[in-house]
Order: C-alpha cells, then sequence, then structure tokens
C-alpha cells in the first residue's frame, strides 16, 4: 500500500491562546513494506506523526491518500492494516483481562484466531500463559508494553508503528522485539520505529525520518 501526506498541516488548538503548530507542508510518501525509523527531539511530533497514519487526527490541512484514495472516507478498513503500540501502554487499554485485551482488535476488526495463535504471540512477546486473566492495569510497565504488542501482533497487521518500543523493557524483553521485527522483514511488511535509542536497531532500517523543530521534516534513504 502507497501512503502519500501532501502539504499536511497540523495544528492543535487553532484560534486560541494554547495553539500549537506540529507541521506546516509535510511531505512524505512510503509503501508500507518500508522499514522506517523515525528520529527527533521530544516534543517535535513523532507522535503526532504516528496518530496521523493510524487515521487518529485529521490533517489540518493538505491530505492524505492511502493508494490513492482519502482514507477518512472509510477509515475502518485502513486501520486494520496497521498495528500501534503507543508509548504509554496502559493508555490504549479499556479490557478488564489481558485476554480480552490481547483479542481486542482481531474482534473488532473479525480477524480470526485461536488459542493456539493467542499462545503462539504470547511465547513470541516473552508473556507466560497465567498472565492472560489478570487485570492488564495492575501489570509492571514491561508486561503492559509486552501486552500492547500481542494485541497488535494477534490480528496480523500489514505495517507497525512503534511509539518508544524498548522503554520499559529488560533485554528479553528488547531481544523479542528484535525478533518481530525479523519476523516483519522476512515476510515483506514494514514497521516505523520512533525511537530515542535507534542504535539497538542498526541494521533494521531502509528509511530514516528526522523530524526537527519547528516541524521540518528530512528523509534519508539508509
Amino acid at each position: 500500500m502507497l501512503i502519500e501526506l501532501l502539504n499536511v498541516a497540523v495544528v492543535f488548538e487553532k484560534g486560541t491562546d494554547l495553539e500549537k503548530r506540529v507541521f506546516e507542508k509535510l511531505n512524505l510518501a512510503f509503501q508500507t513494506d518500508t522499514r522506517i525509523l523515525l528520529v527527533g527531539e521530544t516534543g517535535v511530533g513523532k507522535t503526532t506523526l504516528i496518530n496521523l497514519l493510524d487515521l487518529l487526527i485529521k490533517p489540518s490541512a493538505g491530505k492524505m491518500l492511502y493508494d490513492g484514495v482519502n482514507p477518512f472516507d472509510n477509515p475502518y478498513e485502513f486501520r486494520k492494516k496497521f498495528g500501534v503500540a503507543f508509548q504509554i501502554p496502559e493508555r490504549q487499554f479499556f479490557n478488564e483481562t489481558v485476554l480480552d485485551e490481547i483479542t481486542y482488535a482481531s474482534r473488532n476488526f473479525k480477524v480470526p484466531y485461536d488459542t493456539e495463535k493467542v499462545l503462539k504471540i504470547l511465547e513470541l512477546v516473552d508473556l507466560s500463559e497465567s498472565v492472560l486473566k489478570k487485570s492488564p492495569f495492575k501489570l509492571s510497565g514491561g508486561e503492559q508494553r509486552k501486552v500492547a504488542i500481542a494485541s497488535i501482533l494477534l490480528h496480523d497487521p500489514e505495517f507497525l508503528m512503534f511509539d518508544e518500543p524498548t522503554a520499559g523493557l529488560d533485554l528479553k524483553g528488547v531481544i523479542s522485539i528484535l525478533r518481530i521485527l525479523e519476523n516483519f522483514r522476512k515476510s515483506r511488511r514494514g514497521y516505523l520505529i520512533a525511537t530515542h535509542e535507534p542504535e539497538i536497531f542498526a541494521g533494521l532500517f531502509d528509511m530514516k525520518i528526522t523530524i526537527k523543530p519547528g516541524g521540518t521534516v528530512e528523509v534519508e534513504r539508509l
């Protein structure tokens, strides 16, 4: 799938004393089999870009095209192609048990799954079966991040987006992330990683997007 952002602007609280301009004229294009490193100082707009791509916010100006069409005309069909793990995972939780949380996206997007698939995903992110009956809100920060990642993997998305995926993870957790990315690479699917620790992911990207203060964006092919 070809993703295009054409002269996109993002302005929050427009016309008020709290107005914040994140992007003015953002131009970006990539296929969803691309492996992207997203870097920039805190607060420059990395999370905003992820929210744009996942259709959680609309551009204030400009347009977005997914395979040549406006994705906001049918966001459900496009959003199920993405798996997104946010920087603070508990903010995306709203189910009472880990099992319900992990299976939510698959149920929402009507993607079949079974117990065997759930257990394989748990193994991939280094979580035990016993966690399934627990509340996701009572887990450690590292465990919550693993649950968030498991939930986006189960519905088998076309493109992954991770916002600071290694925050709060131990060495086993980091290795799990690297294993997931390697599996996506082998299956010719892409991902975007926003991180302050790019050295952890050395050699895993073919595009680097740098957001600079003021919302200017530099794109480099690796």
